[in-house]
This record gives structure tokens, C-alpha cells and sequence, in this order.
């Protein structure tokens, strides 16, 4: 019986993590249709579904380099491409932090 081992591919977690918290911004915009409706169980599980992508995906997205540097310490640089591609949801949740901050700064209360 042969055993087939788990690796772990930097490429296809990269794009999976990406698209999941695309994935999980655009259910979040389109469950707001149900917000006020006699189908209000669409948003409020939508909206919780919204929350797990996303917020998985950010957890996953700060994960992921130390992963990829952990299992491939020697060659960590040839795919330092799909590291960055697999921080995006990070870069884009500190990016629109600072600008929230810049923008609305003491007027946020």
C-alpha cells in the first residue's frame, strides 16, 4: 500500500487564499440585498459566512510565509513570489487600516 505524503504548495495556497477572501468580500456585498427583507436569514448567515473568509483568510495569510520558510528553509527564495501573493489580504487589511486612520482620524468615536 503506498502512502501518499501532504506537501504543502506555496502556488496553489497563495491563489486559494487570495481567492477566498475575494470570495468572502463579495458575499459580504451582495448578502446586503437581504438586509431588509422577509429573507433576513440569507444576510445574517451571509454576514457570518462573510466574517469566517475573510477573517480566515487573514489568519491564513499571516500563516502562510512561515509555513512556506519552515518546509523550504534552503530554497524559501524561489518562492518568494507566492509568499507576497499569499500576503495580499494582509497588505490590503493594514493598507485600508492606515488610510481609515489618515483619513477619519479623531473624528472617530
Amino acid at each position: 500500500m503506498k502512502v501518499s505524503k501532504l506537501t504543502y504548495n506555496p502556488k496553489w495556497t497563495a491563489l486559494l487564499i487570495v481567492s477566498i477572501c475575494l470570495t468572502g468580500m463579495l458575499i459580504g456585498n451582495y448578502v446586503q440585498r437581504f438586509r431588509i427583507s422577509e429573507y433576513r436569514w440569507i444576510y445574517q448567515y451571509g454576514s457570518y459566512l462573510n466574517l469566517i473568509m475573510v477573517f480566515g483568510s487573514l489568519c491564513w495569510s499571516l500563516v502562510h510565509p512561515l509555513i512556506v520558510w519552515s518546509n523550504r528553509k534552503p530554497e524559501w527564495k524561489k518562492y518568494l513570489i507566492w509568499i507576497i501573493v499569499g500576503l495580499i489580504p494582509l497588505i490590503y487589511f493594514i493598507s485600508m487600516m492606515i488610510i481609515v486612520e489618515i483619513r477619519f482620524g479623531n473624528k472617530i468615536t
